[in-house]
């Protein structure tokens, strides 16, 4: 199936699932990324994303409270002009300002730029996304153009509310994939991941 198809279907469900099952699944899908992200020990800095939500994304704040009590440091994107996104650290808590798209973003002036070089693990907000790894978001490819800076190394983390696809047929040379994505029911791991290798043998295929 094609992305555009994918994103159609993807939304439509979103739109007419009820409260009691999102919640259900949201619940879910925080706790298994709750699981997995006390396996690391070492801090890291963590792009992560406010949710839209009457797009019914994850809710992520609890998961913001635990990652900040582990120590690690948490950037979150903001987009520059229509081709440019760039990360920053809310050196003001959580005070953010609401984008013309309605995506609460960090305030620059209250804000420190991190580098996307120095980000060591970037949370993805997806609609859908295939047994590969790669991942339909909403069409405007900045999360690809900020992808592209970033380490080599860096761990690429969707968090989804649906099961993945067997395959999305029109993938481009440009589109990078997820190292792993996290549902409800569970983490599907890709073989990015397993070339990074950044945890012990409990992950290991």
């Amino acid at each position: 199936m094609n992305k555009s198809r994918l994103r159609q279907l993807a939304l439509a469900r979103r739109k007419n699932v009820s409260g009691r099952i999102f919640t259900l699944l949201n619940e879910a899908a925080q706790q298994e990324f709750m699981d997995f992200i006390t396996s690391i020990q070492q801090p890291h800095v963590i792009m992560s994303f406010q949710p839209i939500l009457e797009r019914k994304e994850v809710q992520m704040s609890f998961i913001h409270e635990k990652l900040e009590s582990l120590g690690h440091e948490l950037c979150f994107p903001r987009v520059e002009d229509e081709n440019t996104m760039a990360a920053y650290h809310n050196l003001a808590g959580n005070n953010f300002v609401t984008s013309p798209w309605g995506i609460q973003e960090p305030d620059p002036q209250n804000s420190k730029h991190i580098p996307a070089h120095e980000i060591d693990m970037i949370v993805i907000p997806l609609l859908a996304f295939d047994s590969h790894g790669n991942r339909v978001g909403y069409g405007k490819g900045y999360y690809d153009r900020f992808l592209k800076d970033c380490r080599p190394d860096a761990l690429k983390i969707g968090i989804c509310l649906d099961e993945p696809v067997q395959r999305i047929d029109d993938v481009e040379s440009h589109d990078i994939p997820l190292d792993l994505c996290i549902t409800p029911t569970g983490i599907h791991l890709f073989s990015g991941f397993y070339q990074k290798n950044p945890f012990d043998s409990e992950f290991k295929p």
